[in-house]
């Protein structure tokens, strides 16, 4: 059994090699030094995989323990900035909380983004780049923390070496794409053109498709000699890489190939001075080992002239009768066959099998001790290895029976891993939620080999965890002999990322509902102007008087639903203020003693003197008192509602989970209640309009989903939390201010005026209701339904009016671009603003352009004739 369970671990050990975060121990008991490799391109691409593995080789001369992590940017397939974004949202997810002691950079975009992200991601961490050109490394001299390898290119050398092995050659067709890299090679070669000008004619391949380039290759005269640059992307987009299309490129021609880069190297080049990719990651792997032995990163020089190396094919020699005499001295040769071996091979082989025999009856007992020692420190190794994996790891007989598990398996379970043994996989992860997962695994491993996909499971705690699950076979012999589970606790990436969905849903929801209050908001504009202008011409107490004031009403309650969903898609914020919350609960719940039960205690614990943001004091006492009724109704019974509020700083780390908000300081204000809670199934949904799981004619649903909107309106977020039975907490989250609040100014009487008002407004029941209001006041009111007509009757009265109505949103030309247009006839004129939207962000900027003042729809005649007197009363524009 102590076999079987070595050998286990042992072939979960060699799965592992293959991952992206593998951690190499050297002492037991030690902290290991954390290093971690940011790649530009993606894994597979020969370039990069050269790096990393000649990184790799230098690290392992470390002789402390060491954990090494490997990222890819994946820029060659995805160059742009969302991808970046998303790569910084994950390294700040991974290595915020634990930075890495090195970080080493391959190529352009991987420094760039380390060194963008410096001051966040990768603060204090010493950087060490490679694959960067002269020019860019120039730039780096006196960087802080910073050094690397820089790459050297050298065709010269390469066409020097060419021209000489080939003497008859009159043309050097180059071949080479318009990537970055490529264009940076074509200028270096550019610039060497003139030395070799009395030899030879130049020809750069045009910008074309692979599948073109390869046929005018095919059609080159005897004579020329190809020198293959870089060549990664076509004309139409097409990623190739390196091996693969030198090797398509010399299927096509019997010209010799010569090239610049190593990895065409066995796959059709002659060869030449190759930069090497694995030579660039040995230098840098070197240089982040002098930096973990203790050597600040400022002190040590950037590495130049280090990464190329003469290197041939011995088949390609052969094709074009180049003896390997001619070829510089050290220079490296592939492919070459041990002649000697070749000519004498049954000697060699007698002769080596009878010194073998010697040898083995010289040493047997002592080389059998010592391979038994080194068998069993490397199995300990392996062994130490995968218990101390991040990744949870498990084997399995082929019914799914445990054999081992590791420490990291038993975090994302609950399984404790010394008691794993025995056990069946499925009641360790879950009966219930384990059948479809075993069937499907089971039918691909027969297919595919490997099953890879996400998995909802519970701990042993009941708590749900979101695990990334590989099911792997192992087999002996085409024989099954256990699989092999290797999974990832994603539960914080899927709720990072189930949050991003529902703000987004929330911010389509919000749209709708602006486009619906807008329009809601002009036809009530009638209803409640002329029920409120008519009213008190009708008899005193007759049927007609009672009538209107109904109307009035109702039209009331539709406009405060409309102001709610206004609320909630964050365009009704009129006002912008110095707000003291402390003061704002104090009347809430000075409003609130009288509306709850005797048996509901109200209590407050203000953790600030003042708690002082900016915003609308209408609406953020309207979110106080939203959250307070919805507390007092989540406690049938009785309890207690508890209001908060104190002053806090939050870091970029602390908002990630809330797209839209920035660090600084915020006040924190929390409404508690001691009540039911909130089911877990509706928690994503209790922001929505209309949501509500009262009983019909005890809740809208629209409370919440005001609270949401007016706080994302006041640029700011709300946080949940709820236990059934136990009750609910809301915290509500304002960027904070030290301006002191303002006083409220005192109600004004209204007068009547005098002047000549032009009104623009597409609706005709707004337009009448308007002016026939205005009239009352003594106003002089013309009319006008659309921008052209506006600009019409200016044209047609040089006087002009004293003051212009203009909506805001109107088909074909806008309020905004209305105002223009008159100022363009008359720069001295004075316009207000009519919205059914209210003060959002398109409307301020109307104001900012040099409107005096605005109206809300729907209107009351005082709030109209008011911000028409305080229009007329401005001081005229200059």
């Amino acid at each position: 059994m102590k076999l079987l369970r070595r050998c286990c671990i042992v072939v979960v050990a060699l799965l592992l090699f293959g991952s992206s975060l593998v951690c190499i121990p050297r002492a037991e008991g030690a902290t290991p030094m954390h290093v971690l490799i940011l790649n530009s391109y993606h894994e597979g691409y020969s370039w990069t995989d050269g790096e990393v593995d000649g990184i790799r080789s230098a690290l392992t001369t470390y002789q402390q323990p060491l954990q090494l992590s490997v990222e890819y940017l994946d820029w060659l397939r995805f160059d742009t900035e969302e991808n970046l974004e998303h790569i910084k949202a994950l390294l700040t997810y991974r290595y915020s909380g634990a930075r890495p002691d090195v970080l080493i950079v391959t190529d352009q975009p991987a420094l760039d983004f380390a060194l963008d992200h410096r001051a966040t991601v990768f603060s204090g961490v010493p950087v060490v780049f490679c694959g960067i050109d002269d020019h860019a490394s120039l730039a780096l001299q006196d960087a802080s923390g910073v050094t690397g390898v820089t790459e050297e290119v050298d065709p010269a050398a390469t066409l020097t070496i060419a021209l000489r092995l080939h003497t008859s050659t009159s043309a050097v067709y180059v071949v080479v794409d318009r990537t970055d890299a490529g264009t940076a090679a074509r200028q270096t070669i550019e610039a060497m053109v003139s030395q070799f000008a009395d030899r030879v004619a130049f020809v750069f391949s045009p910008d074309i498709e692979v599948s073109a380039l390869f046929d005018e290759v095919g059609r080159l005269s005897k004579g020329t000699l190809i020198l293959a640059a870089p060549f990664t992307r076509d004309r139409a987009g097409l990623f190739i890489d390196t091996p693969e299309f030198i090797t398509e490129l010399t299927s096509h021609t019997q010209l010799p190939v010569y090239g610049i880069y190593e990895e065409g190297l066995g796959h059709g080049i002659v060869g030449g001075i190759l930069t090497s990719s694995t030579l660039e990651g040995q230098k840098a792997g070197q240089l982040a080992v002098r930096i973990l032995n203790g050597e600040p990163a400022d002190t040590i020089p950037i590495v130049t002239s280090q990464s190329t190396r003469a290197a041939f094919d011995w088949i390609r020699l052969q094709k074009y009768g180049i003896p390997v005499s001619r070829l510089p001295v050290g220079a490296t040769v592939v492919n070459q066959p041990l002649s000697i071996f070749d000519t004498n091979r049954q000697f060699v082989l007698t002769t080596l099998a009878v010194l073998l025999s010697l040898l083995m009856m010289l040493a047997l007992l002592g080389f059998n001790t010592m391979r038994r020692q080194r068998a069993e420190a490397q199995l300990q190794r392996l062994a130490t290895a995968v218990e101390q994996a991040a990744e949870g790891m498990a084997v399995t007989d082929p019914q799914w029976i445990v054999s081992y598990m590791n420490p990291a398996f038993e975090a994302m379970t609950g399984c404790p891993h010394t008691e794993a043994p025995g056990k069946d996989m499925r009641d360790i992860l879950g009966r219930s939620a384990v059948g479809a997962l075993e069937a499907e695994a089971r039918s691909h491993l027969v297919t595919e080999g490997v099953w890879k996909g996400m998995f909802t499971s519970s701990r042993s705690d009941g708590t749900p965890v979101e695990l990334e699950l590989t099911i792997t076979p192992v087999r002996i012999d085409d024989s099954l002999t256990n699989y092999t589970f290797i999974g990832r606790d994603v539960t914080a990436e899927s709720t990072l990322e189930d949050q991003l969905r529902q703000s987004q849903k929330l911010e389509a929801i919000g749209r709708l509902a602006g486009g619906v209050a807008h329009d809601f908001n002009n036809i009530l504009t009638g209803i409640l102007g002329y029920a409120n202008m008519l009213e008190p011409d009708a008899e005193h107490g007759s049927t007609m008087q009672e009538g209107l004031r109904v109307i009035q009403q109702a039209a009331e309650r539709a406009a405060e639903l409309t102001k709610q969903l206004l609320s909630f898609a964050r365009r009704g914020k009129r006002q912008v203020t110095s707000v003291d919350l402390n003061a704002t609960v104090l009347e809430v719940v000075s409003l609130l003693t009288r509306a709850v039960n005797k048996n509901i205690t109200l209590a407050e614990h203000f953790g600030a003197d003042q708690a002082t943001v900016v915003g609308d004091p209408g609406q953020l006492q309207q979110v106080v008192l939203n959250l307070a009724i919805n507390a007092r109704d989540a406690m049938p019974n009785g309890g207690t509602i508890t209001f908060r509020t104190r002053r806090t700083n939050l870091d970029a780390e602390e908002v990630m989970a809330h797209p839209g908000a920035a660090p600084g300081d915020y006040v924190a204000l929390s409404v508690s209640d001691t009540g039911v809670g909130i089911e877990r199934k509706n928690l994503r949904r209790i922001f929505e309009p209309f949501f509500t799981t009262k009983g019909e004619d005890k809740g809208t649903g629209m409370g919440l989903a005001m609270v949401y909107g007016i706080v994302k309106g006041h640029d700011g977020f709300v946080d949940v939390h709820s236990e059934l039975k136990r009750g609910t907490t809301f915290t509500v989250y304002v960027p904070a201010t030290d301006t002191p609040p303002v006083p409220v100014p005192a109600a004004r009487h209204m007068e009547q005026g005098h002047g000549r008002i032009l009104l623009v407004d597409d609706e005709e029941v707004v337009r009448k209701l308007a002016r026939e209001m205005l009239r009352r006041s003594g106003y002089d009111v013309e009319t006008a339904a659309s921008t052209d007509e506006a600009v019409a009757w200016y044209q047609a009265h040089p006087e002009g009016a004293d003051l212009v109505i203009i909506d805001m949103v109107m088909p074909g030309i806008d309020g905004l671009d209305c105002f223009h247009k008159l100022k363009a006839i008359d720069r001295r004129v004075r316009a207000i603003l009519s919205t059914g939207y209210g003060l959002d962000g398109h409307a301020q900027d109307a104001l900012d352009e040099g409107m005096v003042g605005y109206v809300q729809k729907p209107y009351h005649l005082q709030d109209l004739v008011t911000a028409v007197a305080d229009a007329l009363a401005e001081k005229p524009p200059a």
